[in-house]
Order: structure tokens, then sequence, then C-alpha cells
């Protein structure tokens, strides 16, 4: 499953493209503090909400999908004892080393933009929507949520009523997709700000728990009923197709929402074509990854420090923003965005080769990996054991094993 490597790859730099957007939004993320604000671009808001849409729901079907491969070839004991592996370590870590850096980042340029007074940097005592939108797992929620997940889909599958009930209707394959789509757009609806903002806390939001568990899930049938893909791989083109109108039409209603305020027919179409547009967008690239066979030693790399990228980009990213503010203020916003993402990439891309990759601490995060390790897909192994070592959902795929 080569393709699916390629995928966590280019996914991880989506997210740090999707991060290195945020100062320079014309319609900035309702809840979404950051470190800094910047001048605005038309191009970098459409770029931020394009990849908005689908980007989390790309990585929860695959997360689903592989949970099932795992479930169904090794059990309940290993399939909760290896998410909580891979996800609560990584995230052990984050919370103790990363999360302090984005604080103290986000804090000092608020000072340095004249929002909060110096004194905070030491009293970390905010008031008001400073105060609100300050404390959560940032970008981590992430392995929270995916492993609750896991946990639920382990509880259903120990009990045998609950097991036949979801057997049964996901047997019944468009009634389980309208239900799932269902779902998401009645909790979009409801809360709109699930994609059209951030919710930010260090315990799940329900409405962002709903309507995320709702593509895990779809993972999880899509991996039951058709484990192969072959559905997908022929559908190629219709699904570029839908994926392009739907994406566009999305991200210009969303836009012309956040710009014009709310009304309940525009909410409305906006979570019907979010939730036709995630999927779409979801099953192309689940398509399209199914035509790689070959990577390249320098993608494989990539896939191999993608977790790592995605637990640590974040204060790397708010540095340089700020740092662009200030020594580069006169510069057009989508060169600014570029220089961030290339400064991010790069300084995560370091960190992993000098701290992690042949390391202690790469070892205890399962995210060591060499290039004289053979692809998986070539490895003779039995079914589950590809599965597991091939799992895409970017936090929660442990990292070939250094020779």
């Amino acid at each position: 499953m080569l393709g699916f490597d390629a995928v966590r790859g280019v996914a991880a730099l989506a997210v740090v493209l999707l991060h290195a957007c945020v100062p320079y939004l014309q319609n900035p993320m309702p809840g979404l503090a950051w470190s800094v604000r910047d001048s605005a671009s038309r191009s970098v808001d459409w770029l931020f909400w394009g990849i908005e849409v689908f980007i989390m729901p790309l990585f929860l079907v695959l997360a689903g999908y592989f949970a099932w491969q795992t479930l169904s070839c090794r059990g309940i004991g290993p399939l909760v004892r290896s998410r909580a592996k891979r996800l609560l370590v990584p995230l052990a870590f984050a919370v103790c080393v990363v999360l302090p850096m984005d604080l103290y980042t986000w804090v000092l340029g608020w000072v340095v933009e004249g929002i909060v007074e110096p004194v905070k940097l030491k009293s970390l005592k905010f008031d008001g929507a400073v105060d609100r939108d300050l404390w959560g797992l940032s970008h981590l929620w992430f392995l929270q949520y995916v492993f609750l997940y896991v946990v639920v889909a382990a509880v259903v599958a120990r009990f045998d009523t609950l097991r036949n009930l979801t057997t049964k209707i996901a047997e019944r394959l468009p009634l389980a997709v309208t239900l799932l789509a269902a779902a998401g757009v009645v909790t979009l609806m409801v809360a709109p700000e699930v994609v059209w903002g951030f919710q930010h806390a260090f315990l799940p939001v329900a409405s962002k728990w709903v309507y995320s568990g709702t593509f895990f899930a779809a993972g999880m049938l899509v991996s039951k009923v058709d484990p192969r893909l072959a559905f997908f791989e022929t559908r190629i083109k219709p699904l570029a197709i839908a994926s392009v109108m739907l994406l566009v039409t999305a991200v210009s209603l969303g836009r012309w929402n956040l710009q014009y305020g709310e009304s309940a027919l525009a909410q409305s179409g906006l979570a019907v074509v979010t939730v036709l547009a995630a999927y779409a967008v979801t099953f192309l690239t689940i398509a399209v990854s199914r035509k790689i066979n070959h990577l390249s030693l320098p993608l494989q790399y990539l896939a191999a420090a993608s977790f790592w990228i995605y637990l640590v980009h974040h204060p790397i990213l708010g540095l340089v923003h700020l740092d662009l503010k200030q020594w580069m203020p006169a510069t057009a916003p989508a060169v600014k965005m570029a220089a961030a993402f290339c400064i991010s990439v790069g300084l995560s891309l370091l960190t992993y080769e000098g701290l992690v990759r042949r390391t202690r601490l790469g070892r205890m995060l399962g995210m060591q990996w060499t290039p004289s390790s053979p692809p998986v897909d070539v490895l003779p192994m039995r079914r589950e054991s590809v599965v597991t070592e091939t799992e895409i959902a970017t936090e929660s795929v442990p990292q070939r094993r250094a020779a």
C-alpha cells in the first residue's frame, strides 16, 4: 500500500500549508487564535478554506479504514493496545513539550502586536476572547478523538447485539452511507463552526466529535464492504469532477456566509455541500493513491517524517509568521505564506533527522526509520501485519522501525 504512504506525506504538508495561511485570511476562522494577524489575501483565503473542508475527513476515513482492518484481523485487544501506543504516547509528549512552546509563542506574538502586556508572559492570565480561545489541545485534538473512536469501536465489537446491528446496517451500503452523511449534515447545520470555525478545548466538543466520528465510521464501513477499494479505483474521473464542483461551491458559500452573516437556508446548503465535498475529495484521494506502485526515496522519507511534522510544526509556524511580519511588512501575503510553509517544513524535517529518526526519542514515539527498510508491500507478512504497518491516519501511523 505504497499509495497510502504517499498520501500520508502529502497530507502532512497540506496540514502545514493550511496553518501557514492563517495570518493572511480575508475571512479569519472564528474561534481560532493565532500568534499574529497580517495583511489579507483572497487567494490565500481560498486555499485555506479549500484545504479545511476535506483534510481532516481524509485522515478520519483512513483511520477508520485501518482500524477495521486491525479489528477484523487481530481482534479488540491488539487494536486498542496498538492505538494507545501510537496515539497516546505521542500525544503525551506533545502536550508536555509542544503545547508549552505553542503557548509562549502565541503570547509573545500578542505582546509584540500590543494585544496583551509583557507581564502576561509570566502570569498567563487573560480575559475575554483571548482566554476563551487560547486553552485546549490545539492541533493535537485529532489524536484524542481517534483514540476515543477506537474505544467506541472496541466496545461495539465486544457486545454481540451492537455488533450484529452495525453489521446489518453495513450490509445495506446505501442506507449506511446516507445515514452517516445525514448525521454530518445535521451536525453542521446545528454547529457550522465544526468546519467553518475552530472549537478549542482540552476535552472533546460534542458537535465536533459527532461530525468527525461520521467520517471515521465511514472509513470502517468502506473497509468492511470494499477492503481493496476497487469501487473507488474505477471511478477516478467522476470523483474528480464531483470534487472540483463541490469544493468550489462549498468554499464560495462558506466564504459568503462568513462575510455576510448566517441565514437558515445558506447554512443548510453549506452543510450539505461541505459534507459532500469532504467525501468526494477523500474518495478521490484514495482512488488516486491506489494507482501508485512506487515511491521515490524523498517521498518515503517525507512519509516517515509526517507524524513528527504534524506534532512540531505549529509553534515553528507561529514564530515564523511573527518574524515575517516584522522583517517583511510590505511583502505580498502569498509570498509570506509560501515562505512560512517552506521554513516550517524545513525546520521540522531537520529536527526529525537530528532528534528522532535514529534516536531513543524516535523509538519511544514509534517514528524511527531508515531507507534500508524494504517497502512493506514486498515483505513476506500476513495481511493483518501489512495493514498495521501502513496505517495512514497521519497521527496513528507507526513508522517503519530502524533496521
